[in-house]
């Protein structure tokens, strides 16, 4: 769990050590057979928390063959097993000779309840039959409600959790960190955090916690005060610095010194992703554009996604540099983006309405790439982009200038033409759009179910309505703005 802030990261660099000294052995296939117990349960615990499997079902095995009688593995395994099956879970509780302990009980209330039971019941009964509950059984309790979200209980059941658990101050910051997860228990996360400082008022990561929450719930003020807190424990500490960094970026009167902050930060550690993330949006609000996308390149670069894990060509498409072209170049050429990701990137900008951009977007990406895998995609942007004129020189290029229904190739349909027709009314180009209107109208294809029968015969209909506008005296006054596509086909 957790506890002073010195004696934290001296357990955590000597789990860290015995963990990879383990990890090297088991690797290189040597034999182990020195390891006392307790040492392999802390190596199981480092692996659990580093989520290594591999190292979890060794030390099960190194633990089985050194220690035959030893029982202290027995939970361990079934919640190991548990990831596996719920059955083997339920089974490895049956064995004989279980020992009655907490985190037997937690289990069982896990195999019950997992994924959408109601583990209140068993929570009160662990809670009513146990006097002390050891770390890994609070640990797994938290993890449970926070799996089966049922984070209400929690906060019902925090008061008597924490006179029961031998660490009552790691139970409160474990507690904290899975309520500030979601935004409904920010303000009981809160409580909770300031409790946890005023038992441990010299404690840094106390103090963070509370300016994160304070932060999540867009109290700036408090939450800088919370990290000052910290930093006046320990001024060069480096996660107290990055969190009054970030905190500032949005403050006005404080963004000059956060970018400072910032940017000493990332000289020290290039590919932070907090820091960066950070540091560009303080440029955004600065109005730095281009220093800003120079951030997300570097991100995009390293493959570190945002926090809300939006791909960083995404934003720096959205903020629209006048350079923009150099980083569709870099993302083209330099790192090999897939199709898949241009087409996300694309339908992405559409969402939001941004269609110029997605029409810039697909048309830099498909001039070079070709349009064999997305013609009807990147037409149909050119045409919701406004990008008119565009859409007519590739509609020939891919019709190899022969712009004739009957002679159409199978990748361009009945609505790639009716929107050709479209997009010539709208350029003037009437003669152009009466000729194709003709073209789709005398078209014998009528499709090969009832669907495509009724689709074909909107499509013509459409088509004879344009027609008969482009033919007529009275255009309308804006050709521009005017969509044919949205014409009443009940007048």
């Amino acid at each position: 769990m957790y506890n002073d802030d010195e004696a934290r990261k001296s357990d955590e660099e000597y789990m860290r050590s015995l963990y990879d000294r383990f990890r090297k052995e088991v690797e290189s296939g040597a034999v182990i057979d020195y390891y006392e117990i307790n040492e392999l349960l802390d190596i199981y615990d480092y692996a659990q928390d580093e989520g290594d499997a591999m190292v979890q079902m060794f030390v099960f095995l190194t633990a089985s063959r050194l220690y035959p009688d030893n029982h202290e593995f027995d939970e361990r395994m079934a919640f190991f097993l548990s990831y596996v099956s719920q059955d083997a879970a339920s089974d490895m509780a049956m064995r004989g000779g279980r020992r009655d302990t907490p985190l037997w009980d937690v289990l069982q209330m896990g195999v019950k309840n997992y994924p959408s039971g109601d583990p209140e019941g068993d929570l009160d009964r662990i809670l009513t039959k146990y006097d002390k509950l050891d770390c890994e059984s609070v640990l797994k309790i938290i993890d449970l409600l926070r799996e089966l979200d049922r984070r209400d209980l929690l906060v019902k059941y925090y008061p008597r959790l924490s006179k029961r658990a031998e660490d009552s101050r790691g139970l409160a910051f474990e507690v904290a960190e899975s309520l500030k997860e979601d935004d409904a228990y920010l303000e009981e996360a809160r409580r909770v955090a300031e409790e946890l400082t005023r038992l441990e008022p010299f404690n840094i990561e106390a103090w963070l916690l509370l300016a994160r929450i304070e932060f999540g719930l867009s109290h700036t003020d408090d939450a800088l005060a919370a990290v000052d807190y910290a930093l006046a424990i320990d001024p060069d500490h480096f996660n107290a610095r990055l969190t009054k960094g970030v905190i500032m970026v949005v403050m006005d009167d404080k963004r000059s010194e956060s970018i400072e902050i910032l940017e000493e930060i990332l000289s020290k550690d290039p590919l932070n992703n907090y820091a960066l993330e950070g540091l560009a949006e303080a440029y955004i609000r600065d109005k730095r554009i281009k220093e800003a996308c120079d951030i997300y390149a570097v991100m995009l670069c390293n493959g570190i996604n945002t926090a809300g894990n939006i791909d960083p060509m995404s934003v720096i498409a959205e903020l629209a540099p006048e350079n923009l072209d150099d980083y569709l170049e870099m993302a083209y050429h330099r790192l090999k983006v897939p199709a898949a990701n241009w087409r996300t990137l694309i339908m992405g900008l559409m969402e939001k309405d941004k269609l110029k951009l997605a029409g810039r977007v697909a048309d830099y990406y498909y001039t070079r790439a070709g349009a064999d895998e997305g013609r009807e995609f990147y037409l149909h942007i050119l045409y919701d982009s406004g990008m008119h004129e565009r859409y007519v020189e590739v509609f020939e290029e891919l019709s190899g200038g022969k712009i004739d229904l009957s002679l159409a190739p199978p990748y361009l349909t009945a609505t790639d033409y009716i929107l050709l027709a479209c997009i010539y009314l709208r350029l003037g180009r009437r003669d152009d759009a009466v000729r194709v209107c003709k073209q789709i109208e005398t078209d014998k294809h009528s499709g090969d179910s009832i669907d495509d029968f009724f689709k074909q015969r909107g499509i013509k209909l459409t088509a004879r309505l344009i027609r008969a506008i482009a033919a007529s005296d009275e255009l309308p006054e804006n050709l521009k703005n005017f969509d044919p596509l949205a014409i009443d086909f009940s007048q």
